[in-house]
C-alpha cells in the first residue's frame, strides 16, 4: 500500500518534468531503480522474520494468518516494479494529452482481472484461493504495462526532442524533491483509514464492549468503498492543469478559467449523485441493505456515516484541482504542510471528539471529513500565497526603494537650506 504511494506518483514525472529524450532516458532508469528497490523491500519482508513480526505482533494476528500474509507479500513483490514503470509511461501519455489511450490501458487492467478471476475459478487453482486474486492482479498489471508502453512508443516517442538548450537537464535530485511532498500526501491519505479503524475499535472495546467495536469496524469497512465509488475519480482532477494548461504539438493550451469551471462542474456532479444516493431519506439504507447485503442493524448504522461522508467530495474536488496548479508550477513542496497537518489534525480530532456524543463509525467518518477539510484549507492557502507572492515581493521592493530614495534626498535638502 505504501509502495504504491510512491509508484502512483511516478506518472507526474512523465506529465510535468520530462521535456526531452535525455530526460526520458534518465527518468526511465530512475523509475526502474525505484521499482527494483520497492520490490526488493517487499520480497525481504515476505521472506524474513520481519514480516512475521510486523503482522503477528504489530497487527495482533495469529501465527497462521501472519505466515499466509507473508506468502502473499512474497508473491506480490514484483508488482511495484511493474507499476512504477507503467505509471511513469502512463504519465508520458497523459502529458501529451493522449488521455484516451491511458484510459484504454486502465480498462484493460480491469477487464483482464475480471476475466482471469472468473476463468481461474474453473481450474485447479481454486483449491488455493489465495492464488486466484494474485494471478488476476498480475494479468491486469501486465496487460496495462504492455499497452501503456506500446502506446507511448507509437505516439509519444517521436514527439520528444533530443534536448532543449534553453532548459536545464532534469536531475534525479530535483525529481526526488518534486516527488517527496506528493508521496507524503499519498501516504497520509492511505494511513488515515487504518488509524481511524484502530482508534474507533479500541475506544469502543473499552466503553461498549467487543461486539460494538466489531460492528463499528464493519460499518466503516462498508462505508469507505460505498462512499468513495462516487467521488474517488475526483482525485484525478490534479492531472487536469498539468495536462491541459500547456501547448503540445497536437493541442492548444486551455485557459485556467476553463479548467476551473470544468473542475467545479465535476465536483458538483459528484456531490449531486451523493445527495441522491445517500442524503435522500431511505436511499442509503436501501443501498447498504439490499445492494451491498448488510443486515438491518448494520445498514441502519451506516446511514449517518454515509451522509457525513457524502460531503467529502466538496473538499476532494477543490483540493485535487489546486494540487494540480502547484504541480504544474513545480511547487509541490508547498503541499508538505498539508500532509503533516492533516495527520496531526486527524489524531487531534479522534482524541477530542471521542469525549463528545460521537462514537463508533460516526466518530471515525467525522474525523476523516475534518481531516479532509484541514488539508483542503492548507492547499488553498498555499495556492493563494503562491499567486500573490510576486505582488507582495514587488510591493516590498518598491517600499524599500522609496525608503532609500527618501533617505538619500534628505541630506540634499538639508544642504540646500544651509547658508
Amino acid at each position: 500500500m505504501y509502495g504504491r504511494s510512491w509508484t502512483n506518483e511516478q506518472r507526474h514525472v512523465g506529465i510535468v518534468l520530462v521535456k526531452t529524450w535525455q530526460d526520458q532516458v534518465r527518468m526511465t532508469i530512475f523509475s526502474i531503480v525505484n521499482g527494483i528497490f520497492l520490490s526488493s523491500l517487499l520480497f525481504i519482508i515476505g521472506l524474513s522474520p520481519l514480516g512475521i513480526l510486523l503482522i503477528r505482533d504489530l497487527h495482533g494476528q495469529s501465527e497462521e494468518v501472519a505466515t499466509i500474509t507473508c506468502r502473499i507479500i512474497t508473491y506480490l513483490s514484483p508488482i511495484p516494479f511493474l507499476e512504477a514503470i507503467a505509471y511513469y509511461f502512463e504519465g508520458g501519455l497523459i502529458g501529451h494529452k493522449f488521455t484516451g489511450y491511458a484510459g484504454i490501458a486502465k480498462m484493460t487492467d480491469f477487464a483482464m482481472q475480471t476475466v482471469f478471476t472468473v476463468a481461474l475459478l474453473f481450474t485447479s487453482t481454486r483449491t488455493e484461493p489465495v492464488l486466484v486474486p494474485v494471478f488476476s492482479l498480475y494479468a491486469g498489471i501486465i496487460g496495462r504495462f504492455v499497452i501503456v508502453i506500446g502506446f507511448w512508443v507509437i505516439l509519444v516517442r517521436r514527439l520528444l526532442p533530443d534536448r532543449k538548450p534553453s532548459e536545464k537537464p532534469l536531475t534525479v535530485a530535483s525529481t526526488i524533491w518534486f516527488l517527496i511532498p506528493l508521496v507524503m500526501v499519498r501516504v497520509v491519505q492511505v494511513t488515515s483509514r487504518p488509524i481511524i479503524n484502530l482508534v474507533v475499535s479500541r475506544t469502543l472495546s473499552e466503553t461498549a464492549g467487543p461486539k460494538a467495536a466489531a460492528q463499528a469496524v464493519a460499518v466503516l469497512t462498508a462505508v469507505y468503498p460505498a462512499g468513495r465509488v462516487v467521488f474517488s475519480w475526483l482525485n484525478d482532477l490534479r492531472t487536469i492543469p498539468p495536462t491541459f494548461h500547456k501547448v503540445t504539438p497536437q493541442h492548444e493550451k486551455f485557459k485556467i478559467k476553463t479548467l476551473s469551471i470544468y473542475a467545479t462542474f465535476c465536483t458538483m456532479s459528484a456531490f449531486t449523485i451523493n445527495f441522491l444516493l445517500y442524503i435522500i431519506p431511505g436511499a442509503a439504507y436501501f443501498i447498504m441493505n439490499t445492494l451491498i447485503g448488510l443486515n438491518s442493524e448494520l445498514a441502519e448504522l451506516s446511514v449517518l456515516p454515509l451522509r457525513i461522508f457524502s460531503i467529502v467530495c466538496l473538499c476532494i474536488g477543490p483540493r485535487a484541482y489546486l494540487t494540480g496548479i502547484l504541480i504544474i508550477k513545480k511547487k509541490t513542496m508547498y503541499l508538505a504542510p498539508s500532509a503533516l497537518f492533516r495527520f496531526l489534525g486527524l489524531i487531534l480530532f479522534l482524541s477530542t471528539l471521542s469525549n463528545t456524543r460521537l462514537s463508533g463509525a460516526n466518530l471515525g467518518i467525522t474525523s476523516l471529513l475534518l481531516g479532509f477539510v484541514l488539508e483542503a484549507i492548507f492547499v488553498v492557502v498555499a495556492v493563494t500565497f503562491l499567486r500573490y507572492k510576486p505582488k507582495l515581493c514587488s510591493r516590498t521592493k518598491h517600499s524599500v526603494e522609496d525608503d532609500s530614495t527618501g533617505t538619500e534626498a534628505m541630506p540634499l535638502s538639508n544642504t540646500k537650506s544651509q547658508p
